[in-house]
């Protein structure tokens, strides 16, 4: 006996529940994304389920596809957020596609190249899928999350530049421009260093390697004093039109560069001022 599959109900399938294991590896993983990540993700995730379609693979063969497109999948939702952050997101959902993988055992399932075929309507598995991950939220609300959450933002650079970033809100951070009273963003520049235009990017590898370029004068930069624990220094800023959220945006405000490299989690640190222009209190 044959099974029938159509193609549109496949794509749909495979669409809404890589959605529902992205957002599950990033609540497990302390992460957020983008809607339009996510949804980049999810379809990207759609696509690497047509190798159900192809001839069977060797199981190494098998393997090695499952784990690059689960890899692929996860930087499209999130993308490189550093080493130890991309491990745990991808450990997340490569597990949950294993354990989804296990339902090969149900009846009428189909399986080929470590990729499932369920014979579920669309809205079943929407439902399934979304009393699953309100399950997990219920559980990392009763027990607790494991390390502070950061959160999806986007940085408006004056000079152009729009750079995505994992941003962590810290009570104990508080930074501002001494002669405007601008308050001040603290970018952490080797996360985003590949995002910045090519000339800005020159200069600021050749400031943080103490080689004292000229910035050019359309940038605006300023020099911003910080304490920290290493004692004070003069941080490069520059102006940025706002930080945005999916529900909120700021006011223009300064973003400062660090050349710290702590370990992987946040990208942009932000204050209470600037939190407080986000409604986040």
């Amino acid at each position: 006996m044959k099974t029938v599959i159509y193609l549109d109900e496949l794509l749909l399938v495979n669409f809404l529940a890589a959605a529902a294991m992205l957002l599950a590896a990033g609540l497990l993983a302390g992460r957020q994304c983008t809607l339009p990540r996510l949804l980049a993700g999810a379809a990207g995730a759609a696509a690497a389920s047509l190798s159900l379609l192809a001839p069977a693979l060797p199981e190494p063969a098998a393997v090695g596809w499952k784990l690059a497109s689960c890899g692929a999948v996860v930087g499209l939702a999130y993308g490189f957020p550093g080493i130890r952050s991309f491990a745990r997101l991808w450990g997340w959902y490569l597990l949950a596609n294993l354990l989804l993988g296990g339902a090969v055992l149900l009846p009428g399932a189909q399986s080929r190249n470590l990729s499932l075929y369920l014979p579920l309507s669309p809205g079943l598995l929407l439902g399934c899928c979304g009393g699953v991950y309100l399950g997990l939220q219920g559980l990392m609300y009763c027990c607790g999350r494991g390390q502070p959450g950061t959160f999806a933002a986007v940085l408006e650079l004056a000079e152009g530049s729009c750079l995505p970033v994992q941003a962590f809100y810290d009570t104990g951070f508080s930074v501002q421009e001494p002669l405007s009273g601008q308050p001040v963003v603290l970018v952490r520049y080797a996360a985003v260093r590949r995002r910045l235009a090519a000339p800005l990017q020159l200069f600021m590898d050749r400031y943080f390697a103490d080689a004292s370029p000229l910035p050019e004068p359309q940038w605006r930069l300023r020099l911003v004093p910080c304490r920290t624990v290493a004692g004070h220094c003069l941080l490069p800023a520059l102006p940025a039109r706002t930080l945005r959220t999916d529900s909120a945006c700021t006011q223009p405000l300064l973003a400062a560069f660090s050349a710290a490299d702590p370990e992987d989690g946040w990208e942009l640190l932000l204050g209470t001022d600037t939190a407080r222009q986000l409604g986040m209190v």
